[in-house]
């Protein structure tokens, strides 16, 4: 039996990464190019332009290069659905994991780094998706900000976000701060 619920006034209903599992299955989505769960909402995102993927493609190839290199079983992986809670399940435009994704959504607690790429969505990232992979445990968090010339590089997640963050312009080499010596050239992303 459902349990019924009370409300004084209209509410969204937020839906679980379960629900939003069985609505993909289905092709709920399918006549859009990309969505993600956060806080129980389905968002849609836009197209990724040249500008967009060229950035996302380079850092991607820079941070595989470099994980191989480590050789601590971390690998560099593009826009697979993350579970971060039972109501969110986005899909970083990068993120490095400790598990080669097999079935399913990416577990988060797998997750060593996050990246996004900004070029139209910087209140967004900084802003819901920074809180979002916080309260997730994601440990480090960047965002390309391809219009500032920066990546904002976030770490020690909080209630309510990263606690420590800097910036570091683009053309100028970023270091993790939670995975020793791991790093990338951000020379020519922009």
């Amino acid at each position: 039996m459902t349990a019924q619920i009370s409300l004084t006034k209209p509410s969204p209903a937020r839906l679980t990464v379960e629900d939003f599992m069985v609505l993909e299955q289905a092709g709920a989505f399918a006549d859009y190019a990309k969505t993600e769960l956060i806080d129980g909402v389905i968002y849609v995102v836009n197209a990724q332009f040249s500008e967009h993927m060229m950035t996302k493609v380079r850092l991607l190839r820079r941070l595989a290069d470099a994980c191989d290199a480590l050789g601590a079983g971390l690998e560099a992986w593009s826009e697979g659905a993350v579970a971060l809670g039972p109501r969110n399940l986005p899909e970083p435009d990068i993120f490095v994991t400790s598990r080669t994704p097999t079935t399913g959504p990416v577990p988060g607690q797998t997750i060593m780094l996050v990246v996004e790429v900004s070029d139209t969505t910087r209140t967004f990232d900084l802003g819901k998706k920074a809180r979002l992979y916080a309260g997730g445990g994601v440990p480090e968090y960047w965002v390309v900000d391809l219009a500032g010339g920066k990546l904002h590089q976030m770490w020690s997640p909080g209630t309510k976000g990263y606690v420590e963050k800097r910036e570091v312009a683009l053309g100028e080499r970023i270091e993790a701060v939670t995975i020793a010596g791991l790093g990338a050239e951000t020379a020519g992303l922009n």
